[in-house]
């Protein structure tokens, strides 16, 4: 029976690999401590736990429900520029967030939107960036890594955290 040996990667080292876990893990990290802030955005802005609430879940499902279309357009357009895309969105939403009046949730529910539109971007462009890029044991630390990477990041922004 032959050896099987792993192909070769096409020319790329290890920077694409800290750029997309870097993008990821700046997705998760303004997006996911919405957990913990929640308590003070909903005494700051004055608005009703259930506006909280939804203000949590929303980019979850803006993300969602764009994530094909995303993937779609990162094929089409280029996923380097789907990814920079992802990452003006992340900025912009979270911006907003940060420039809402008090007594309206507006600009937090459309920041978190525009949030969950950047991960929309962000996720299926990072990941095909990553199999174009590397093949066999070498595609599999990359993906490994970067999704490792993301749940430590999601697993630190997270209330339970001891």
């Amino acid at each position: 029976m032959a050896a099987t040996v792993a192909a070769p990667s096409r020319g790329t080292n290890n920077s694409l690999i800290v750029g997309i876990v870097l993008a990821v893990v700046t997705f998760w990290l303004f997006a996911q401590t919405m957990l913990n802030v929640a308590p003070a955005i909903r005494a700051d802005l004055q608005i009703s736990e259930s506006l909280s609430n939804i203000a949590v879940s929303i980019t979850a499902l803006f993300s969602g429900i764009f994530i094909v279309v995303a993937g779609g357009l990162a094929d089409r357009f280029g996923r380097v520029k789907l990814t920079y895309v992802g990452l003006a969105l992340s900025a912009l939403g979270s911006l907003l967030i940060a420039l809402s009046p008090a007594g309206t949730a507006f600009f937090l529910m459309t920041g978190r939107i525009i949030q969950g539109l950047s991960a929309a971007c962000i996720m299926p462009a990072t990941l095909a960036l990553l199999k174009d890029s590397f093949d066999g044991k070498e595609r599999q630390r990359a993906v490994s890594f970067c999704g490792s990477t993301g749940s430590v990041s999601s697993r630190s922004s997270s209330p339970w955290w001891p």
